[in-house]
C-alpha cells in the first residue's frame, strides 16, 4: 500500500507511465522534465512560505480604543493606542485589547487562502489546489471563528443511537 497518499501522486505527476522504455536520450529528456517540475513546484511553496510570512493582519477593537496587528501565527507585532485610553480602566483596556486581537487573528485564514490560491493554484493544477486547501485547512483549525456574544455556537449532529451500548443491556451508557 502507498503511505505517501496525496503527497506521493503531487512527486510523481509528470512522470510518463512508461518512463523507462525507448530511447534512453528520451528517458533522460523525461527525467529532466520531471526534475524541472519539481524545482518549479520546490519554487513555488518556498514563495508562499515566504509570502505567508510577510501576512500582517489588523483589527480595531469595539470601542476603538485600541488598533492590533498580528503576523500568520497570530503574534501580536504592534498595537495602537488612541487618546481614548486615559477614559479606559485597565479592565476594560485588557477585554478590547483581546478582542482586538481575536479579531485580527480571524482573518489569517482568509488571508492565507488569498496567498495560497494567487502562489499556488493558479496554473497548479489538482494537486496545487488540494495542498492549498490543505494549508488553509491548517490556519482555520488553529484560528477558528469564534462565536459572538449573543450568539449560539453550532452543534454538531447528533450521532444515531446504538453506538455506545453497555455491555449488561441495550441502553446507553451515557443515558
Amino acid at each position: 500500500m502507498d503511505r505517501t497518499g496525496d503527497q506521493g501522486a503531487a512527486l510523481t505527476e509528470g512522470i510518463p507511465n512508461n518512463l523507462f522504455e525507448g530511447d534512453p536520450q528520451d528517458i533522460e529528456r523525461g527525467l529532466d522534465e520531471w526534475v524541472a517540475g519539481l524545482e518549479r513546484n520546490a519554487a513555488r511553496y518556498q514563495d508562499l512560505a515566504d509570502k505567508v510570512e510577510d501576512v500582517r493582519l489588523s483589527a480595531t477593537s469595539p470601542n476603538g480604543v485600541v488598533t492590533v496587528t498580528v503576523d500568520a501565527d497570530g503574534s501580536l507585532v504592534d498595537a495602537r493606542f488612541t487618546d481614548r485610553i486615559h477614559q479606559t480602566l485597565p479592565d476594560e483596556l485588557s477585554r478590547q485589547l483581546l478582542q482586538a486581537v481575536a479579531a485580527a487573528k480571524e482573518l489569517i485564514p482568509a488571508r492565507v487562502r488569498e496567498v495560497a490560491d494567487d502562489t499556488l493554484v493558479e496554473g497548479g493544477g489538482p494537486a496545487a489546489r488540494d495542498s492549498a486547501d490543505r494549508i488553509v485547512g491548517y490556519y482555520k483549525q488553529k484560528f477558528p471563528e469564534t462565536v459572538e456574544p449573543g450568539r449560539e455556537p453550532e452543534r454538531p449532529a447528533r450521532r444515531p443511537r446504538g453506538g455506545d451500548v453497555d455491555e449488561f443491556d441495550d441502553s446507553s451508557i451515557f443515558e
